[in-house]
């Protein structure tokens, strides 16, 4: 029993050497930066030749001061280099007296992540650990999760874009679902999908340790946000949530509301570029209302409209603990900038800082800042500021360079409900039937979307087919279903496919400033 006391014998299983290849002492070219001296002690001839056990084993210390236990991780950590036949990083070596360890971008891949994991089964001083963009895998995952079985000194886990996929969603859950130790959890960017919500729902179901938890930019879209929306409402230690970037619509984005409503211990929420409208406001308006705990909230760029947003204003100006609002990159219009702020100034609402970047806003705006400002101590940010001629006068109106102005001519046509020939009728001023590239210069422009002469070739080329120089009906129809089959083959590739989300949000953008020029020619057409 004192043997077993003064020992901790540690195996790891898929790390034995074939007998028949012996180890090798390390060489001075061995070393990405340079060679680092530890004396001949630190290979002696019992590590020279292999165990007859079937398993390597490494045998260390039960009790010893910090200093010979960051000693003792160093030889381990060459020693299990050179075992692997890798090249030791001097970084990574020199690290291992610190407190935190910065591994990201450092292309350690499975099987050199192995080595790190090793050396940190016994550590007892890194306490942040990043391994971030390596591409380890679901197998090289495994090796790390082993060591934190051993480890607990290792409270703040990085591990995202590692590409971990469904193994390693699995193997999350199974590893860290009971683990106690783990405070700080980043998995974003692993390609997690619908499916993989399963098993991450449980891990967060499950742990009672971890309170700052990151799943952005994955793939759990609408069924995904149902799932984890179950499971944070039995969670009662996470302060801190992080689902941004990940197709979180409808059902999946009024589940996550809901679970507001009853999770009494998240603080900080972060939604943003997800695809929240109506449905989700119309939710989080109702989880405000009654929420209690949560003190930060970004919906940023969730295609919330001015009639959504609407939705949401009762419970942001009823609500008395959230103090920071972002709302940016969405097309509420000044209108919606104004009902805001006006929201706050009126009632008791707690908000010190709104997030209002990209949002147009006005001298009515203005006017209403100063005197919220006279009232409560509060930060805002907003887009540009149109004064009151300059909206009358169309001063601000931006040209709009575009690789894709098809997009932006069929939007307005959507929006104002035309058909193809009254588009063709509202552009064609010459009566002709056709379209010239100067009778789409004008056109657009006087419907304030105004293209950039880059814009207008593109478009041309686009559209006239016969390259005779003007744009017919047919030539109109024939472009206007390419667009809807471009548009329908593009939102489903980005629901399976996470490689096609990027081209359709950017599709998505361009459609909403079509929307939002539209909403602010609105505005000033009633300031007449």
């Amino acid at each position: 029993m004192e043997a077993a006391s003064r020992n901790r014998r540690i195996r790891f299983k898929s790390y034995t050497r074939p007998k028949s290849e012996p180890a090798k002492p390390p060489q001075k070219d061995e070393f990405d930066d340079e060679f680092l001296d530890l004396g001949d002690s630190d290979y002696s001839s019992s590590d020279s030749t292999s165990s007859d056990d079937e398993n390597q084993s490494l045998s260390f210390p039960g009790n010893h001061s910090v200093k010979h236990s960051t000693i003792l991780c160093q030889q381990v950590y060459v020693k299990s280099c050179r075992y692997f036949d890798k090249v030791p990083s001097t970084y990574f070596f020199r690290r291992l007296k610190r407190t935190h360890i910065d591994l990201s971008h450092h292309g350690l891949g499975i099987d050199g992540v192995k080595s790190v994991a090793i050396a940190l089964v016994s550590n007892t001083t890194v306490q942040r650990l990043n391994i971030s963009n390596n591409d380890i895998a679901s197998e090289g995952l495994a090796h790390i999760l082993q060591t934190l079985q051993e480890n607990i000194v290792i409270t703040d886990l990085n591990l995202s874009n590692n590409n971990l996929s469904t193994g390693g969603a699995v193997l999350l859950d199974g590893a860290l679902s009971n683990n106690r130790i783990i405070t700080k959890l980043d998995i974003s960017a692993n390609g997690f999908t619908e499916a993989d919500a399963v098993p991450l729902s449980n891990l967060v179901k499950k742990n009672q340790s971890i309170r700052t938890l990151s799943l952005s930019k994955n793939s759990f879209r609408e069924e995904g946000g149902i799932v984890l929306g179950k499971a944070l409402e039995c969670n009662d230690t996470i302060t801190y949530m992080d689902l941004s970037w990940n197709h979180l619509r409808q059902r999946g984005a009024v589940s996550l509301c809901y679970c507001l409503q009853i999770n009494n211990t998240i603080e900080s929420i972060n939604l943003a570029w997800n695809g929240f409208g109506m449905e989700g406001c119309y939710e989080m308006g109702k989880t405000l209302l009654n929420n209690r705990t949560i003190t930060e909230l970004d919906l940023t760029s969730n295609r919330i409209s001015l009639d959504a947003f609407r939705q949401l204003l009762p419970g942001v100006g009823k609500n008395k603990t959230l103090k920071i609002l972002r709302i940016g990159f969405n097309p509420l219009t000044t209108d919606g900038a104004i009902d805001v702020l006006r929201s706050i100034f009126i009632s008791e609402s707690a908000i010190e800082d709104l997030d209002l970047s990209d949002i147009l806003v006005d001298d009515s705006f203005m006017k209403l800042l100063i005197e919220v400002k006279e009232k409560r101590n509060i930060r805002v940010k907003h887009g540009v500021v149109l004064r009151h001629d300059e909206i009358t006068k169309g001063v601000h109106t931006s040209v709009l360079d575009t690789d894709d102005p098809m997009t932006i001519l069929f939007e307005y046509m959507k929006q104002k409900n035309l058909r193809l020939i009254d588009l063709l009728h509202n552009l064609d001023r010459d009566h002709s039937d056709t379209l010239t590239r100067d009778e789409f210069q004008r056109g657009m422009t006087s419907i304030d979307l105004p293209l950039s002469s880059r814009a207008l070739d593109i478009l041309m080329k686009k559209l006239d087919i016969n390259q005779d120089g003007q744009v017919d009906f047919e030539e109109l129809t024939i472009k206007h279903k390419e667009y809807q089959r471009r548009i329908t083959k593009l939102r489903m590739k980005s629901k399976t496919d996470r490689k096609f989300f990027k081209g359709f949000d950017k599709l998505e953008q361009l459609r909403e400033a079509v929307r939002l020029r539209i909403a602010l020619n609105v505005t000033r057409e009633s300031q007449k």
